[in-house]
């Protein structure tokens, strides 16, 4: 049976089977791993890796994922493996009040249904407002709130991610005026260089370009935004390529020397 599928964004570069035969891995350009069940074609894992996935497979009796990216590291994902040797513990239904074994049992035992619990529940931890926004589908005030309380740059780079994940960030970027841009080039303008946050906030920055290129010329602000944006990815590129021919040197000169 020929059987077809668009659970992927942008090309796929490798397949393959698990070792009981019963579900296909898939690795694409769009950073994501994808297993399917071959009984139904329908996805049942999804990981996300920082980088395009080039080559997945598994190892005997899937007791490992293994999966090459384009940035050269090669990702290793281990199922943890029972330990048959560890003796079962007794269950708490099975030992009896008033026992050694019931004595013993330690404070950190959890409860029965037959005991009797006091004491209030502990509070749960409250969700911090960009996560708010993100729960109710409030994708644009998910952004603005994180690039505005000046959160740690991990912080704003996993809400982009999201909304990447989400397919949302065109949506997001989309309509807005000179006060609400401004914000999100200050941020691109200071961390695009970073090698954590490039690959990222490159796709931010190509995205931002095609929308709002059409109107450049009408804000002076925005405009020297984006030409600071532009010059600091322009150096970066001159330092970039000063250090490929640094290395391409050194290598020539190790390989004469017969250091390599």
């Amino acid at each position: 049976a020929v059987v077809s599928t668009q659970s992927t964004g942008k090309t796929v570069t490798s397949l393959a089977l698990d070792y009981t035969n019963t579900r296909l891995l898939s690795a694409s350009l769009d950073h994501q791993v994808k297993m399917y069940d071959l009984s139904s074609y329908k996805v049942t894992h999804s990981i996300k890796y920082a980088a395009p996935v080039l080559a997945v497979g598994t190892t005997a009796h899937n007791t490992e994922l293994i999966a090459g990216c384009s940035d050269g590291i090669v990702h290793v994902r281990k199922q943890p493996v029972p330990d048959t040797a560890t003796p079962a513990k007794r269950p708490l239904s099975a030992i009896t009040p008033g026992t050694a074994a019931f004595l013993e049992r330690g404070k950190n035992t959890p409860p029965t249904p037959k005991d009797a619990v006091s004491g209030k529940e502990p509070k749960r931890k409250k969700l911090a407002p960009y996560d708010l926004h993100l729960k109710r589908f409030q994708y644009t005030e998910a952004l603005d709130h994180v690039l505005k309380s000046r959160h740690n740059p991990d912080v704003v780079v996993s809400v982009i991610q999201e909304l990447f994940r989400r397919d949302a960030m065109k949506r997001v970027l989309s309509g807005r005026n000179e006060e609400t841009l401004q914000p999100i080039l200050y941020f691109l303008e200071a961390h695009i260089t970073n090698p954590r946050y490039c690959t990222v906030l490159c796709d931010l920055a190509h995205i931002l370009a095609s929308l709002y290129s059409p109107v450049l010329g009408m804000s002076p602000v925005i405009d020297k935004l984006f030409e600071k944006l532009n010059r600091r990815l322009k150096f970066e590129l001159k330092v970039q390529e000063r250090y490929m021919k640094l290395q391409g040197a050194m290598e020539c000169f190790f390989t004469a020397t017969g250091l390599s």
